[in-house]
């Protein structure tokens, strides 16, 4: 992925951005992190890109306020962009929370501190206000059936219609 962006080719990040959008995705997660002197320029174009080939909106990933604002400009969707994340790190927090106050964007915040990553369950949840949703790979194929199981055996899978449309019929004739 590295080198795509880096090369600006279009068509590989098209077809990831595709490949994600069709196996599930709401959101589709756009970093330029490695890219650390150029990461606004390539952040802006990663979600130009993802823009055109899909109708999601994207997860802006980067530790920098100022290449995440270059790429809220550019976001175009109906449904406003993620941010992808903010921590209770002081410097951190003071720098991303003018970007994102009064917007409807949704933010995933880490579990981090000043103090640094929690080492314990119970500092987790010191830090935590609850989970309302999970970042994955919806090409992970392991994954997904786990979080299709999940969501079954939990009550949250309707009439099973997730687990049923994640499972391809099998024909069990004797023929």
């Amino acid at each position: 992925m590295g080198e795509a962006i880096r090369t600006k080719d279009e068509a590989y990040i098209k077809k990831v951005a595709i490949d994600q959008f069709e196996a599930g995705a709401d959101f589709i997660d756009v970093n330029a992190g490695i890219f650390v002197d150029e990461e606004p320029e390539y952040l802006r174009w990663l979600v130009e890109k993802v823009q055109e080939a899909v109708k999601a909106p994207c997860s802006i990933d980067s530790p920098s306020p100022k290449a995440i604002q270059t790429a809220m400009e550019v976001h175009q969707r109906d449904a406003a962009p993620m941010l992808n994340s903010i921590s209770l790190e002081k410097e951190r927090y003071d720098a991303l929370v003018p970007i994102v106050a009064g917007t409807d964007m949704k933010i995933v915040a880490l579990c981090m501190s000043d103090e640094g990553m929690p080492e314990t369950t119970e500092q987790r949840l010191a830090i935590a206000n609850g989970l309302d949703g999970l970042i994955i790979n919806p090409l992970d194929k392991r994954m997904m059936a786990n979080m299709i199981a999940a969501e079954t055996l939990t009550g949250k899978d309707e009439f099973c219609m997730g687990y049923l449309k994640g499972h391809e019929p099998v024909d069990l004739s004797c023929n």
